[in-house]
């Protein structure tokens, strides 16, 4: 299906201040983007003009405009599912000291919708909007597993799995075999598999219809044991994701 270039171009200059930690001037983005100056200065113009990318006063450069924290903001009014998880990613932060992820499926990344850091003895952000590995991730195994084999086999090979840290599985043939222990228990565990010296717990969210939607996970340091016990965090994961998803329609029992 063809699609506007230049709103190709412009969504594209979005991501990449997005993801910059610093402003950035119209030369850099023209680099990355590979286009003429002119044409990216074109560009930026129009999206300041409906304050999507903003410029600072001194340094000409730009970052990410008021008006797309807004719709972001907007989303997470009307969203259902988000409206649902929050208070629940929230309980675990202040009552339990987790920290908290939703995530969903998008081609062949999982993608950080929610996440809520707590006041733990460990700081690990996930910006909603951004990209995880599907197969260093407890959150990723998961959505992994709510696939048929033939589908998780296709996105797991569609490109070489990253060796995140050296606890991390690329053995497609293992992943395979994990993620059918993931659908019997319920729920997937890595330890330092994407965060050396981090343990990630993760569970299914399932709608009305028994289909896994996104996935819910936490994350804590292995060195805080026995104050966070593996067993009673696994278990507080799994009954989160169970009341989650019967708020939004599923009163299956599952794993």
């Amino acid at each position: 299906m063809a699609g506007s270039q230049s709103l190709q171009r412009g969504l594209e200059i979005l991501e990449i201040l997005d993801k910059s930690t610093t402003p950035l001037g119209v030369r850099e983005i023209a680099r990355q983007l590979d286009l003429n100056a002119t044409i990216v200065q074109r560009l930026i113009n129009t999206l300041a003009q409906y304050s999507f990318v903003m410029q600072d006063g001194e340094t000409r450069r730009y970052s990410i405009g008021y008006r797309a924290f807004g719709l972001g903001w907007s989303l997470t009014k009307k969203d259902r599912l988000i409206s649902v998880v929050k208070p629940e990613l929230d309980l675990l932060a202040s009552q339990h000291l987790l920290n908290g992820y939703l995530g969903v499926l998008r081609g062949s990344r999982a993608v950080y919708i929610l996440s809520t850091q707590s006041e733990g003895p460990i700081v690990i952000r996930s910006v909603p909007g951004s990209e995880t590995y599907l197969h260093s991730t407890a959150l990723g195994k998961v959505l992994l597993a709510g696939l048929p084999d033939a589908e998780a086999y296709s996105l797991l090979t569609r490109e070489e799995l990253v060796q995140v840290t050296p606890r991390t599985k690329t053995n497609v043939t293992e992943l395979m075999e994990e993620l059918k222990d993931i659908r019997i228990k319920g729920y997937a565990m890595v330890h330092g598999e994407n965060i050396q010296g981090v343990i990630s717990i993760g569970a299914p969210i399932r709608d009305a219809s028994d289909k896994i939607v996104a996935a819910l996970s936490t994350a804590f340091a292995e060195w805080s044991a026995p104050e966070f016990d593996v067993a009673h965090i696994t278990t507080l994961v799994k009954e989160t994701a169970r009341k989650i998803s019967r708020s939004i329609g599923n009163h299956n029992e599952f794993p």
